[in-house]
């Protein structure tokens, strides 16, 4: 079993989304400052607290969780659960699709503990994630993580608002739970595991990055 680990104070707003704020508080302000239309006040408030919101940074300390457990790497909504051809290994994996709504926190953090050990930026288009080619055709942050015995790879696909992924670590050590990367404004997360996993989540469950367990694997 490995230990708890302890995460360093981090900021409560990540700073890549300070523009964002910052922009939408100086035209909420200028909106004040010249007596803009009452409706247009409150329309432009409520942009500058969503982005306040869009861009919490909750701090996420994973308890013991035994030998084998793996985390959820995204906030979201269980979409599917399929057999399916991981990337970067090219291994047959278990596959569990989450879907994030714009009110989800849309920070990765790494399922296991060990080493991100090689990625794969994949350039595409900006489709809908409603539509079935979104997954194949859209574009795609692949990162494969390993440990002693196992190799999880996580795909981060861009839905149509999203044009931008962000990265927090390089190649190297990584401890579970620790945030790692970022998708933003709506986006879907694809994990693929080992055909040794017991699974524990569900279709249609709300998953949370960090905490929720999505199953263990198995030893063999």
């Amino acid at each position: 079993m490995k230990e708890r680990w302890k995460v360093k104070k981090t900021e409560i707003i990540l700073k890549e989304g300070y523009p964002f704020i910052f922009i939408s508080g100086a035209i909420f302000l200028l909106s004040l400052i010249f007596n803009a239309p009452f409706i247009i006040e409150i329309i432009l408030f409520f942009i500058f607290g969503f982005f306040i919101y869009f861009f919490r940074n909750p701090e996420r300390i994973p308890e013991d969780l035994g030998y084998g457990a793996v985390i959820s790497p995204s906030d979201g909504e269980v979409i599917e659960i399929v057999e399916a051809l991981s990337p970067i290994t090219k291994k047959e994996s278990l596959k569990i699709s989450i879907r994030l709504s714009l009110f989800d926190v849309h920070i990765q953090r790494a399922p296991i503990e060990g080493e991100i050990v090689a990625k794969e930026k994949i350039h595409g288009m900006f489709l809908s994630l409603n539509d079935e080619k979104a997954s194949e055709l859209n574009e795609q942050n692949r990162v494969l993580f390993k440990d002693e015995k196992n190799e999880i790879v996580v795909n981060q696909i861009a839905g149509f608002i999203t044009r931008r992924i962000v990265d927090f670590k390089d190649l190297g050590p990584i401890k579970i739970g620790e945030r790692y990367s970022m998708i933003m404004f709506g986006s879907q997360v694809d994990i693929y595991l080992p055909k040794n996993f017991t699974l524990k989540v569900i279709e249609f469950q709300k998953v949370r990055a960090g905490e929720t367990v999505l199953g263990y694997i198995n030893e063999n």
